[in-house]
């Protein structure tokens, strides 16, 4: 089960995680990064060659029972054995649901495992990672836009849409007015909400989009493809999601410059 840790002989514990990433030290060993309930975010290495049945099966966006022997006196872990739980492996089918996932890990690791958060980041990644594996194409985006959101909500950093950072004026439509015409905006000076008359800088949000940004936080991502439908363009979501989630993780979300849409055209 994930999340689940069991003590064990000789320095060896048994982990609930997920593999959010393998890279290759300068010697030739792979180094995977886990993300685990108990502890995070922890990198492991793991020995042997190309050939060897572990390295086949360690991969990114893999959910398994993982081994690991801590050396206290060296300082590092090596991984023993894996148990796989859940392979997705409807991702390997995609471009846009591995960079999806991909852009998933990033946020996890450069946020340090959302702040602290790491049962529940866990429990939201898989959750994300099950819905892209069956996802229809044109349901990926708004899976993703809903895992951004969702984890803004598990570090505390959701800007308050209801009220002007201002004013405090409750923010709502006015009588008239066409859905898609902004009610707020957001303003990375003010880092938060304001009406239209506290001054209209920063990104536009219309009474649609509020609408679905409500509903990425209180639906479950397997159902957030369908609550899509009804927008008729995301650009301002997904600008405003993009934006926080850099700002979150403090830097340069390296996975986001390469959004797959941008090369296909379906933006």
């Amino acid at each position: 089960m994930i999340g689940f840790r069991q003590a064990m002989p000789d320095r060896l514990k048994r982990y609930g995680a997920l593999i959010l990433r393998a890279k290759d030290s300068p010697a030739g060993h792979r180094i995977l990064s886990l993300l685990t309930a108990e502890e995070g975010i922890i990198d492991v290495f793991l020995f042997g060659g190309a050939k060897s049945s572990l390295r086949s099966s360690a991969t990114p966006f893999v959910a398994a029972q993982a081994f690991v022997y801590s050396d206290p006196v060296k300082h590092y872990r090596k991984l023993n054995d894996l148990v796989i739980l859940e392979s997705f492996q409807g991702l390997r089918e995609s471009y846009a649901k591995l960079w999806s996932a991909s852009v998933m890990a990033e946020i996890a690791i450069k946020t340090q495992g959302c702040g602290g958060e790491y049962q529940t980041l866990l429990a939201l990644c898989l959750s994300l990672l099950r819905a892209l594996d069956l996802a229809a194409e044109e349901e990926v985006e708004i899976k993703l836009l809903a895992f951004l959101w969702k984890s803004l909500g598990i570090m505390g950093l959701q800007p308050d849409w209801s009220r002007c950072v201002v004013c405090g004026k409750r923010i709502q439509p006015r009588k008239g007015e066409p859905l898609s015409s902004p009610i707020l905006y957001y303003s990375p000076r003010l880092d938060g909400f304001a009406c239209p008359d506290c001054g209209a800088e920063g990104l536009g949000l219309g009474a649609e989009d509020i609408d679905l940004l409500d509903r990425l936080g209180t639906a479950k991502i397997q159902d957030c493809g369908r609550s899509a439908r009804g927008s008729r363009n995301l650009d301002s979501l997904r600008s405003l999601l993009y934006y926080l989630s850099q700002k979150a993780a403090e830097g340069v979300l390296l996975s986001l410059e390469i959004d797959p849409a941008l090369t296909t055209g379906q933006k």
